[in-house]
């Protein structure tokens, strides 16, 4: 290869690198907007945040009646029923947030903290599991409830910032990450097994 190739090469690497940077972030905008696009961006983020907050009263209220009209797989001398109280505080915590979103107060922090916190409830929820059946920690690495947590990830691409995407989905896997460490380490006995019909 000659000394010359090797620039070549180099550029190309870094040529393609921007590409992948483009395509994952989007071009770099103007410096400044221009005041009319702002305005619209600005409305349509506060619109979409406002959306956010009535879909998840909507997911409330779903879980909220399944929960109550199934029959329960629990006993019921249980001490500890996480649903409902999980609910209740989710509730209250949303109707905040859309005090704020109403109001236009929903800061870059304000959003950062409710990211983490929606997902933080979720992953406490599903650790709950094991004490509400009280079963092996290892319990609740079956559960669906999981699913849930793709909802909310999805939910944070209704801004235009792709941070808050970002954030919502490192939340989810660092929560999970703990939540898997925790049943390995408190399920005495726990096999782990890499055979998908022992699991």
């Amino acid at each position: 290869m000659t000394a010359l190739a090797t620039p070549r090469i180099s550029l190309r690497l870094a040529g393609f690198g921007e590409w992948i940077k483009e395509f994952v972030v989007g071009r770099r905008p103007p410096v400044e907007l221009p005041t009319r696009v702002r305005q619209a961006i600005a409305a349509d983020q506060r619109a979409s945040e406002i959306l956010v907050c009535f879909v998840q009263f909507g997911a409330i209220v779903t879980f909220g009646l399944l929960y109550a009209l199934t029959p329960k797989a629990f006993p019921d001398t249980v001490p500890f029923e996480p649903i409902p109280w999980t609910l209740a505080v989710y509730t209250v915590f949303t109707a905040g947030r859309l005090w704020f979103a109403l109001r236009d107060r929903l800061t870059p922090l304000v959003l950062s903290i409710s990211v983490v916190v929606d997902i933080a409830v979720l992953m406490l929820t599903i650790w709950s599991f094991h004490l509400q059946y009280d079963a092996p920690a290892a319990i609740y690495l079956k559960a669906p409830t999981l699913m849930y947590a793709f909802i909310l990830i999805v939910l944070r691409c209704m801004r235009f910032e792709v941070r808050y995407v970002v954030l919502a989905g490192l939340s989810a896997s660092v929560g999970w990450l703990i939540l898997v460490l925790y049943a390995v380490i408190e399920t005495k006995g726990m096999q782990i097994t890499h055979s998908y019909a022992d699991y």
